[in-house]
């Protein structure tokens, strides 16, 4: 009898490490950041404006006029609009964003995953963009200064920093901001 309650408790004991081992890992999946905004954001904007995604020192980009690009393109516009975002790629663990270079628009959407240690710098560079299109726009465009005035910048649960300042950003943050979550 005793021998049997030994082999059961092995047997319990097997199954558990082998449950332990199928069972999913803690690491989060990684989220498509392009994907978000793309969803978040109008059709008009995914035609219009492209969305550069930074990784591991690797621009790509989609939408817009990404068709057009060579590498050399994507990689000289990606660090351009990264720079007038205010960041830098020291800055950035991951990153998808959408500027628009025209002094007419206040446009710009950002999801920033920062790199260790960074978090702050990321969201002063961002803020620095948001305060610089208000600058710019406010003796110029009176609704171009009200969408960069009601621009929405905040570090969501899962630790991104997202930055809206669009038309209709109520509705986009929030997209955003639930598809992080």
């Amino acid at each position: 009898m005793k021998r049997i309650f030994s082999l059961m408790a092995v047997c319990l004991l097997a199954l558990g490490l082998a449950a332990c081992g199928s069972s999913p890992t803690s690491s989060v999946e990684p989220k498509d950041y392009v994907a978000i905004l793309t969803g978040a954001r109008p059709a008009k904007d995914n035609e219009d404006l492209v969305i550069f995604h930074l990784k591991d020192g690797v621009y790509t980009a989609t939408g817009g006029y990404a068709a057009d690009l060579t590498e050399e393109d994507i990689a000289s516009q990606g660090a351009m609009c990264l720079q007038v975002l205010g960041l830098t790629e020291e800055d950035v663990e991951e990153a998808a964003f959408s500027v628009s270079m025209m002094n007419v628009q206040s446009y710009g959407l950002a999801i920033v995953k920062p790199a260790d240690g960074k978090e702050a710098a990321v969201t002063e560079g961002l803020q620095t963009f948001i305060d610089g299109q208000k600058a710019a726009q406010e003796n110029y465009l009176a609704d171009q200064y009200a969408i960069a005035k009601a621009a929405k910048l905040d570090t969501v649960k899962s630790g991104e920093v997202v930055l809206v300042m669009c038309e209709e950003q109520d509705t986009v943050f929030s997209s955003i901001k639930n598809a992080l979550a």
